[in-house]
């Protein structure tokens, strides 16, 4: 794929936005009915109800704390003053939601893979993103660590290390980044900025022919029968090549290593590599459609390619397995 259209999908990327109601949980409201919901659309706000927001799919929802604590502050039970607005934390359909895991990934996860993908394209998802928020510890539920400004900054860049070290073989690139370029690959994902983004990014992307591993995770489907209140999200890592031996050729040093020797690796490929049993052909989805960014992605797309242009603000190619049912 030429360049130009790889910029273009990593701009489109960048802009796609979730609109957003959340609602502050019910055994914290002072009111019988509950307060008005704080929603994300982006049209002009006509009443406090509608406070209107959308916010990226490359965001994280702890960047919404703040305004949601001052949003619900006079509906809350507690005293507001007495609750650190990092406390705060999101469920959906009860089921706390992971803090460090991007938006659009945490929708792809519980909303879009759970559409019928038996087609190319998904039945539209709904929206808005129906959240609910809480700033009082649910002894029924685990206490997650508060998501301060500083523990957020740190998960990031940590994840940004990880997927660091597999693409390079090393944590160097990341850790020579000067302390300014470092806080600017975090503030440009706070702030949507990709121009600052990607000058950054792809200064830690080694040259084509020279990635050792492909930082690639999948995200698989829940038993149906699974109790939403105890729901997993199940991940599958492995160490994947950019490249892959030929036909005839059995599997070498070089290509281990992530070495020019070899055709490039698709996601078809890999996923008939770590998930058999889900994707049993190599060119054409049948039982499983893998999502990236809430749209279905072509099975021979080159992974290197998924890397440079489409992976999150993190590093990492995080595609969302939805069954073809």
């Amino acid at each position: 794929m030429a360049d130009d259209a790889l910029q273009s999908l990593q701009r489109a990327v960048w802009k796609a936005r979730l609109p957003l109601q959340i609602r502050l949980a019910a055994s914290e409201c002072r009111t019988f009915d509950g307060a008005d919901p704080y929603l994300g659309f982006r049209k002009p706000a006509k009443s406090r109800s509608e406070a209107k927001i959308s916010l990226p799919r490359l965001s994280y929802l702890p960047l919404l704390l703040p305004r949601l604590h001052a949003f619900f502050s006079s509906s809350l039970i507690a005293e507001p003053d007495s609750i650190s607005p990092y406390a705060g934390f999101f469920t959906y359909d009860d089921v706390p939601l992971k803090w460090h895991l991007p938006l659009g990934l945490l929708y792809d996860v519980y909303i879009a893979s759970t559409q019928d993908a038996r087609h190319d394209h998904l039945t539209p998802a709904p929206l808005p993103f129906k959240l609910t928020v809480h700033f009082t510890p649910d002894d029924e539920k685990p206490v997650l660590p508060e998501a301060t400004p500083v523990v957020l900054h740190d998960a990031f860049i940590n994840s940004v290390k990880e997927a660091d070290f597999l693409r390079s073989g090393t944590a160097k690139p990341i850790m020579t980044l000067s302390a300014q370029e470092s806080k600017a690959l975090w503030t440009s994902t706070q702030e949507n900025d990709l121009p600052t983004f990607s000058k950054i990014h792809s200064s830690l992307v080694p040259p084509p022919g020279q990635m050792r591993h492909i930082p690639l995770r999948l995200y698989l489907p829940s038993a149906p029968d699974q109790d939403p209140g105890k729901a997993q999200i199940k991940v599958l890592q492995s160490h994947v090549s950019p490249t892959i031996a030929g036909a005839n050729q059995g599997a070498t040093p070089a290509t281990s290593r992530g070495g020019t020797a070899g055709q490039s690796q698709t996601l078809g490929t890999a996923l008939h590599q770590l998930a058999p049993s889900l994707f049993p052909s190599r060119r054409t989805p049948i039982l499983a459609t893998p999502l990236l960014h809430g749209a279905p992605v072509p099975m021979s797309a080159a992974l290197e390619e998924l890397v440079r242009w489409g992976c999150y603000a993190d590093g990492w190619v995080s595609v969302v397995i939805a069954m073809r049912t």
